[in-house]
C-alpha cells in the first residue's frame, strides 16, 4: 500500500513527517485537513519502517513531503477539462480526512484481531468436545457476530476515503499518467436528488436485510441445535429403552460452525 497509495497509508498512521515511528495513539481536530494540530501521544520507534518495508527503522514518507510530491506530480489544481465541470481549476486537497483514515484503519485491523482471538478462545473452550455453559461467554459470542461486519465496514470507509481526491488513484509503479480526480466521478446526467434517492433506497433495503439476518442468527444461535435441527433434538429425548446407556452423543451434534 505504501508503494501504490503512500498518502493513504501516511494518513492512516498520522505520519505527518517522514520517519519510522509507528503511532499507537494520535489525537487531533476531527475537522482538520492538515497536520497542524496532530499530536502523537504513544509511538513505537522504528516499527512503521518494519511494517512498510520489512526493515526496522526504515524511513517512510510523511504527509508533508508527500503533499509536495503530489502537487509536483499531479498539479495544484484540478485540470481545466470538461469532465470536471465547475470544479475545473479549483484547488486539490491531497490529504484525506485524517481522523477517518486513522481510526478506520485501526478499527479494521483491531476488529479483525478480535475475530481471530475469539476463534482461538472458542477452539480452546471446546477442545474436549464440550460446549461452554457460562452465560457471559454466550453473550460475548452473540456480540461477536457484529465484529467481522463492523471490520468490513470500517475497511471500506478507510479504502474509499483514503484514496481521495482520486476516484482512480495513480499507480506509481504502473502506467504513468493514468488517474482521475473524484470531481469527474459523477455523471453530468445524474441530479443530486437522484443520487440521494439511490443512497436512501439502497440503505433502507440493506438495513432491512441486516435486521432480518441478525434476528435469524440470534434466534438459531440461542436455540442451539434443537432450534435448527429438531429431528436431532427428538432423538435425544427418546426413552432409555432405545438408549440403555443414556448416551446420546452419537445422535446429537454438540458443536458446529
Amino acid at each position: 500500500m505504501y508503494e501504490q497509495q503512500p498518502m493513504k497509508m501516511a494518513a492512516a498512521e498520522a505520519a505527518c513527517h517522514t520517519g519510522s515511528d509507528f503511532s499507537v495513539l494520535s489525537l487531533g481536530d476531527p475537522g482538520s485537513k492538515d497536520c497542524g494540530d496532530v499530536i502523537t501521544l504513544i509511538a513505537v520507534p522504528g516499527a512503521l519502517g518494519f511494517l512498510g518495508t520489512g526493515e526496522w527503522g526504515a524511513d517512510m514518507p510523511g504527509i508533508r513531503d508527500l503533499e509536495t510530491h503530489y502537487v509536483d506530480q499531479y498539479g495544484k489544481t484540478i485540470p481545466d477539462e470538461a469532465i470536471y465541470g465547475d470544479l475545473a481549476g479549483s484547488d486539490v486537497q491531497y490529504v484525506p480526512v485524517m481522523w477517518v483514515t486513522y481510526w478506520g484503519f485501526r478499527l479494521m485491523i483491531g476488529l479483525g484481531g478480535v475475530v481471530a482471538l475469539g476463534g482461538l478462545v472458542a477452539l480452546w473452550l471446546t477442545r474436549k468436545g464440550t460446549v461452554p455453559r457460562s452465560p457471559w461467554i454466550m453473550r460475548l459470542a452473540l456480540l461477536g457476530i457484529v465484529a467481522p461486519f463492523a471490520a468490513n465496514i470500517a475497511g471500506w470507509i478507510f479504502t474509499e476515503l483514503g484514496r481521495q481526491p482520486f476516484v482512480v488513484a495513480p499507480n506509481p509503479t504502473g502506467v504513468d499518467g493514468v488517474y482521475m480526480f473524484t470531481a469527474a466521478a459523477v455523471s453530468p446526467g445524474v441530479t443530486a436528488g437522484e443520487l440521494l434517492f439511490s443512497v436512501i433506497t439502497l440503505s433502507a433495503v440493506y438495513g432491512i436485510m441486516l435486521v432480518i439476518e441478525l434476528v435469524l442468527m440470534v434466534k438459531y444461535i440461542r436455540g442451539g441445535v434443537a432450534a435448527s435441527m429438531p429431528e436431532l433434538a427428538s432423538r435425544a429425548s427418546d426413552s432409555d429403552d432405545d438408549h440403555p446407556s443414556g448416551d446420546h452423543r452419537d445422535d446429537v451434534l454438540a458443536f458446529a460452525y
